[in-house]
């Protein structure tokens, strides 16, 4: 199959950043809701939607790398004239990876979301029991 780093194209780069704040938000917002004394600070809860946000980043940005590796594909086939189409099929399959690599993002960054958010809103619920 080739490198998938280089297959994804210009469109890497953006999906990269989702990916590094994906990681730096849920390492932030785990070490704020499971250390002791922890409490349903707000702010947390902001960098525990955060994850959220960038993994929808990913699969936008995935989309957009698959309608232009798309549309290059289609401009490469316009100037050649006649190809095969197995060479249309590859073209197509290259330009759906970055799509694919967005919604896997999103995928894992849904799951850190859900067990982050279930932790706050205990956390939240702690608090209320005790007031």
């Amino acid at each position: 199959m080739g490198n998938l780093w280089e297959a994804l194209g210009f469109i890497r780069w953006p999906i990269s950043f989702a990916v590094l704040m994906i990681v730096a938000l849920s390492l932030y917002s785990t070490v704020q809701v499971y250390k002791p004394g922890a409490w349903a600070n707000l702010k947390t809860k902001v960098f525990i939607d955060g994850v959220l946000f960038w993994g929808g980043f990913a699969v936008v940005a995935g989309l957009l790398g698959s309608v232009i590796g798309v549309i290059t594909a289609f401009q490469a086939v316009e100037q050649v004239g006649e190809v095969s189409p197995r060479l249309v099929a590859g073209g197509i399959k290259i330009a759906t990876l970055s799509t694919a690599s967005g919604l896997f993002i999103l995928a894992c960054a849904s799951l850190i979301w859900f067990g982050l958010q279930f932790r706050w809103r205990m956390l939240q619920a702690k608090e209320a029991q005790e007031n």
